[in-house]
C-alpha cells in the first residue's frame, strides 16, 4: 500500500521558518563540525518537485482527527540547501589522514589558522529508512526515524579543487545530517506543524471576529435607515397635520 501527497506549492512562511529552525539546529554544539569555525546560517532551502516514497508497513492508529503508523521511507530527488559560514582551510590544521600525501610546488604553509568564508550546497540527498509518522488536528505532526536513513549526498562548495578540505567536508557533513535526521529533524517537523494549527487557530478566531464585526455594522446601517425612514414618516405626519389645520382655520374664517 502506498501514501501520496501532495508535495509543491510550500507558502514563502514556510521556507522561512524551516531555515530558522535549521540555522538554530546546525549551531547546535554536537551538530557543528569542526572545522567550520564560524556560525552556520541556512541561507537557501528547495524540497525540490519530487516527493519521498512511502510505503505504509503498518497503521496503529487511524480516527477522524488522527493518524499514526509505520512507513518505508524512500528518497532521491532534486531538493538543495545551501548554507553559509567559514571553513578551516589550511591543511596543517587539518586531521593527519586528511593531509595531501604529495607536497605542493613551491608552496610553504604555515600551520596558523586560515578561516575563509565559504558557501555549501547540499543535494544528491539519499534516503532509505523506517519512519514513524504520526499526524494529529490538534497536536501537529511527529515523525521519528527508527535508524539512520541517510544513504548518500553531495557536497560542494568553494573549496571542491582543494581535495583535503572537499574530503574533509563530505565527511563532517555526512555527520552532521545524521544527527540531525534522527535528533533534531523530529523537533522541527513537530514545531513547525504546531506554528502551521496555531496559525490556523489564529487565522480561523480572526475571520469569525469580522463575520461579526461586518454582521454588526450590517445591524447598525440597517437600524439607521430605520430610524431615518420613522423620522422622515414623523416629519410627513406632522406636515400633513399642519397642512389639515391652515386649511380648518381658512375655512372657519370664511364663513359669514
Amino acid at each position: 500500500m502506498s501514501f501520496k501527497f501532495q508535495w509543491t506549492g510550500f507558502p514563502p512562511e514556510f521556507s522561512t521558518e524551516a531555515l530558522e529552525m535549521l540555522t538554530q539546529a546546525l549551531n547546535k554544539g554536537e551538530n557543528k563540525p569542526p572545522n567550520l569555525v564560524g556560525p552556520i546560517v541556512a541561507k537557501e532551502l528547495d524540497l525540490g518537485s519530487t516527493p519521498p516514497e512511502l510505503d505504509i508497513l503498518e497503521i496503529s492508529e487511524l480516527e477522524e482527527d488522527r493518524f499514526r503508523a509505520m512507513f518505508r521511507m524512500k528518497y532521491e530527488g532534486d531538493g538543495y540547501l545551501v548554507l553559509q559560514t567559514q571553513v578551516q582551510a589550511n591543511p596543517l590544521r587539518l586531521p593527519s589522514s586528511e593531509l595531501p600525501t604529495m607536497p605542493s610546488i613551491g608552496v610553504v604553509a604555515a600551520a596558523q589558522p586560515l578561516v575563509v568564508p565559504m558557501l555549501l550546497r547540499i543535494s544528491g540527498l539519499k534516503l532509505n529508512g523506517i519512519v514513524v509518522l504520526a499526524v494529529s488536528k490538534h497536536d501537529g505532526i511527529t515523525l521519528v526515524f527508527r535508524s539512520d536513513p541517510l544513504v548518500s549526498v553531495e557536497v560542494h562548495s568553494t573549496f571542491d579543487s582543494v581535495p583535503s578540505v572537499r574530503r574533509m567536508l563530505q565527511r563532517e557533513i555526512e555527520a552532521t545530517l545524521r544527527s540531525l535526521f534522527q535528533e533534531d529533524l523530529p523537533v522541527i517537523v513537530h514545531e513547525m506543524s504546531v506554528n502551521e494549527i496555531k496559525r490556523a487557530r489564529e487565522a480561523k478566531d480572526r475571520e469569525r471576529r469580522e463575520h461579526i464585526e461586518r454582521r454588526q455594522q450590517q445591524i447598525r446601517q440597517q437600524h439607521a435607515r430605520a430610524d431615518s425612514t420613522g423620522d422622515m414618516w414623523v416629519a410627513a405626519s406632522r406636515g400633513a397635520h399642519a397642512v389639515g389645520s391652515d386649511s380648518g382655520a381658512a375655512s372657519v374664517g370664511s364663513l359669514p
